[in-house]
C-alpha cells in the first residue's frame, strides 16, 4: 500500500512542485491578511491532498494501478493515506511559513494574529478531514470529474442550509440581519468569542476526533463503493 502512496506523489510530482511554488508565494503574502490566509491554506492543502486524483483521471492511469497485485481495499486505503499526508503537509508547511514571515517582517513579540495560530490550523485540519470524507467516496464511485461535481453540489447545499438556519435563529431572537447591520455581526462575534474561550480546548478535541471518525466511516463506505464499481 505504501508503494501506491509513493506512486501518487511520483506521478503528480510536477503538479506538486507547481502547487508548492505558487502556494509559498500566496501564503507568504496572505500571512498579513488572516482571513485571506485561511482561504489560501484551505485551497493549498486540498490541492496537495486530492490533486493526484485529477492527474490520474487526466492521464487515465487508474486501470494501470489496478493491475498491480494489490486488492481494491488496499488501493482505497492508499488513497485515504495520500489525502491525509497531503492535508498534514499542507497545513504544517503553511503554519511554519506564516510564523516565519510574520515574525520576521513585523518583529512582533506576541506573534501573529489568532487565525495564524496552531489551534486555528487544527480547526482547518478537522474541516479538511470532513471534506475529504465526503469527496473520496464520490471520487471512488464516480471518478474525479463527476465526483468533484457532486461534492460541489453537496458543499453548496450545506452552506445554504447552515446560512438559512443561522439566519432563522437570529431572526427568532430578534437580531437584525448581519449583512445589513455590521453592528450585529460585531456583537455576535464578541458573544461567540466569550462563549468559546472557556470551552475551546474541549470543542477542538471533540471536533478533530469527530473528523477522524468521519474519515474511518468514509473509508468503509469507499471500500464498498470501489468493490462494486465497474472499472
Amino acid at each position: 500500500m505504501l508503494d501506491l502512496v509513493w506512486k501518487d506523489f511520483v506521478a503528480a510530482r510536477r503538479w506538486l512542485w507547481l502547487v508548492f511554488l505558487l502556494g509559498t508565494v500566496q501564503i507568504g503574502v496572505m500571512s498579513f491578511r488572516p482571513l485571506s490566509y485561511v482561504a489560501a491554506v484551505l485551497i493549498f492543502s486540498a490541492l496537495l491532498a486530492i490533486g493526484s486524483t485529477w492527474i490520474e483521471e487526466y492521464e487515465q492511469t487508474e486501470l494501470l494501478w489496478n493491475s498491480v497485485p494489490v486488492s481494491r481495499g488496499e488501493f482505497v486505503a492508499a488513497r485515504y493515506l495520500t489525502a491525509l499526508i497531503g492535508i498534514a503537509v499542507g497545513l504544517s508547511f503553511s503554519w511554519v511559513l506564516a510564523q516565519l514571515v510574520t515574525r520576521t517582517a513585523s518583529s512582533v513579540a506576541d506573534g501573529p494574529a489568532a487565525l495564524l495560530s496552531l489551534e486555528s490550523h487544527l480547526v482547518l485540519f478537522g474541516l479538511l478531514l470532513f471534506a475529504a470524507a465526503i469527496y473520496l467516496p464520490l471520487y471512488l464511485r464516480y471518478g474525479a470529474g463527476r465526483g468533484l461535481l457532486y461534492f460541489s453540489g453537496i458543499a453548496l447545499a450545506l452552506v445554504i442550509a447552515v446560512s438559512l438556519t443561522v439566519q432563522t435563529i437570529l431572526t427568532a431572537k430578534g437580531y437584525p440581519n448581519p449583512t445589513s447591520n455590521p453592528e450585529t455581526l460585531r456583537t455576535l462575534m464578541a458573544q461567540t468569542g466569550e462563549w468559546l474561550e472557556p470551552r475551546f480546548a474541549l470543542l477542538l478535541s471533540t471536533f478533530v476526533a469527530a473528523s477522524a471518525a468521519a474519515m474511518f466511516g468514509s473509508l468503509t463506505l469507499s471500500r464498498w463503493f470501489y468493490e462494486v464499481r465497474d472499472l
